[in-house]
């Protein structure tokens, strides 16, 4: 059972990764060839990882009734796996010239069927009437036309590597964040394959042709390379998709004392102030940080006539003396004018209380900091202060 733990957990999580996709897959009915590549390239990496399982093996060939049957259907899986990782990669990143990426992947596609057409027909015309359920690759490294389909199917597979590993890590020097690492996983990940896994069986069976016994390359060397190499192009694959996520969902939950603190401007006063409703099932968090940054910067534009140039320096003033510095210092300010401006337009006031000038439009907080930073400067003790002070002032101020 654990030799065939790694291969299980593998393909478990290239499996998760495509369920992962499938809803916005169903939401596309098919109209996103690349959505429907990435989820094909998952569920066919998972299916290969699942049938070169040892256990997979021998129910396969029981089922069947033909020895080594499981062994041209691995292979196939294999090769297929490398043409759809190349064409993935390649759509994936996109090109100026779609209709050239598109010629490119229809070639790749052609040739890996023609590999897979041979590979077939040198099973059928080869003799492997001895089950092999590990050491397949070099019990018939000698065999007229099994030995063949053996070195098409290394080279198919190790070429496509290769491809793969270059493009993707060419592509993560252009891209930064959870992009980055999950194209350098990748990119490790099918260079495992060929150095490795691929390298490993080719130097067994060569060394077969020249009388030596280096089986432990192709039955201890090989597997144990390609467990981890999988795991790494399921975890490449997985990362980006969840770390992007992630960071729209921590984005959105930073925003919250923001957009709370905005909720105090009344709603008939901003344009557009309703969210639209989402169901709880689906998170879509793109769409809801959308719906949390609009809602926030249109309440802001009906309080910029609020916002005074007089709170601003004095919460700056505030900020450098508690240690802020420079742009953090900035924030605070903002954020401390901004607290100021809802507080003075929830008095119900049509005009700026204090009788400074208002801050200049294109100056405005929403013009020259980062949602977030404000939000999260809304909680700091100069803010906190410079609002009590002016929710005084206010009161002590006759309408």
């Amino acid at each position: 059972m654990k030799d065939n733990l790694g291969f299980y957990l593998a393909g478990g999580l290239l499996l998760l990764a495509c369920l992962l996709k499938l809803p916005a897959l169903v939401r596309a009915r098919g109209q996103d060839w690349l959505l429907s590549s990435i989820c094909a390239l998952l569920l066919v990496g998972s299916g290969v990882l699942f049938t070169s399982a040892p256990q997979t093996i021998i129910v396969v060939n029981r089922a069947t009734g033909v020895s080594n049957f499981s062994c041209p259907v691995v292979y196939c899986a294999l090769t297929g796996f490398s043409a759809a990782s190349v064409v993935l990669v390649l759509n994936w990143r996109g090109s100026a010239d779609k209709e050239h990426t598109r010629r490119l992947s229809q070639r790749i596609i052609a040739v890996y069927l023609l590999v897979w057409a041979l590979i077939i027909s040198l099973y059928v015309l080869g003799d492997a009437p001895v089950e092999r359920r590990t050491d397949f690759d070099v019990y018939y490294a000698s065999t007229p036309y099994i030995r063949e389909m053996i070195l098409l199917y290394l080279i198919a597979h190790g070429v496509a590597s290769f491809i793969c590993s270059r493009l993707c890590w060419r592509w993560s020097r252009e891209v930064h964040g959870t992009m980055r690492i999950g194209l350098r996983a990748l990119a490790v990940g099918y260079l495992m394959h060929y150095a490795g896994y691929d390298a490993a069986k080719l130097v067994a069976v060569g060394a077969r042709w020249s009388g030596h016994n280096w089986d432990f390359l192709a039955t201890f060397v090989a597997p144990n390379m390609g467990q981890p190499s999988a795991l790494l192009v399921a975890v490449g694959f997985i990362l980006p998709l969840v770390g992007r996520r992630s960071d729209e969902a921590i984005r959105y939950w930073q925003l919250g004392p923001l957009a709370r603190t905005m909720g105090r401007v009344q709603d008939h006063d901003a344009p557009s102030p309703s969210l639209l409703p989402l169901p709880w099932w689906k998170p879509q968090f793109r769409l809801r940080l959308t719906q949390r940054q609009t809602y926030i910067s249109d309440r802001m534009v009906v309080c910029r006539n609020y916002f005074s140039q007089q709170i601003w320096d004095e919460a700056r003033a505030a900020a450098v003396a508690a240690g802020a510095e420079g742009k953090d210092a900035a924030v605070i300010a903002d954020a401390a004018m901004i607290a100021a401006a809802v507080d003075t337009h929830g008095t119900g006031s049509g005009e700026p209380r204090d009788g400074h000038p208002s801050a200049d439009q294109t100056n405005s907080p929403a013009a020259t900091s980062d949602l977030a930073q404000l939000s999260r400067a809304l909680r700091t003790r100069v803010v906190k202060d410079v609002r009590r002070r002016h929710r005084a002032s206010l009161e002590d101020t006759p309408v």
